[in-house]
């Protein structure tokens, strides 16, 4: 039998003000770095390095008290190289914790949908998870 997971929760984490975001979608995936060796007994492979991106999707919030759209934006007008905290959370209990550089979030959207906005951050930092 399967297990499926519908539960989860996001916070970032700028300066010192946390943001639990309307995030309808978060994916941290990982692209490996991964060399090839030819030797005399066949291929040998070996990671030397771990390319991490978190991608979120969510509500945008412009003009709200604690807006992160807000402070993403004053972030990267300021602080670009500034790293921002995350902690993603599965329903399960793990927890998984790193750093991205913050980015503009986009303005606008379809009429009449709600806006959303799709964030694409760089991970800068290991990614530590607690299971």
């Amino acid at each position: 039998m399967s297990t499926i997971i519908t539960g989860r929760d996001l916070t970032l984490t700028i300066g010192n003000d946390s943001y639990d975001a309307q995030a309808t979608s978060a994916t941290l995936t990982n692209t490996p770095t991964t060399e090839t060796y030819q030797t005399l007994d066949g291929k040998a492979y070996k990671t030397i390095d771990n390319q991490w991106a978190f991608e979120v999707e969510m509500l945008a919030d412009w003009g709200a008290a604690s807006s992160l759209c807000e402070e993403l934006w004053t972030a990267m007008d300021t602080s670009p190289n500034a790293p921002v905290n995350v902690s993603l959370t599965a329903t399960t209990g793990a927890v998984f914790t790193f750093q991205v550089l913050p980015v503009y979030p986009s303005v606008g959207g379809s009429a009449p949908d709600a806006q959303t906005i799709t964030l694409s951050f760089v991970v800068v930092s290991e990614v530590t998870e607690t299971f």
